[in-house]
């Protein structure tokens, strides 16, 4: 086999249409982030728009992590 042929499928392994998408890091959130975010979602399942942007800015993390 032609060590062309090799870099190429190890090519489409790694790029084709049934390849992994990379895992995402995981947050570490502190003590007092876990205790804030859990009180929210007691309150209200769903935290969103101007809620969770507030809560996030408050938490100094990001809408995405606070989703």
């Amino acid at each position: 086999v032609p060590a062309g042929s090799e870099v190429s499928q190890e090519s489409l392994l790694l790029h084709g249409p049934f390849a992994r998408k990379p895992k995402r890091i995981r947050t570490a959130f502190s003590p007092s982030q876990l205790l804030r975010l859990e009180r929210a979602f007691e309150k209200n399942h769903y935290v969103v728009g101007a809620e969770r942007k507030q809560l996030a800015s408050s938490l100094s993390l990001s809408e995405t992590q606070v989703q």
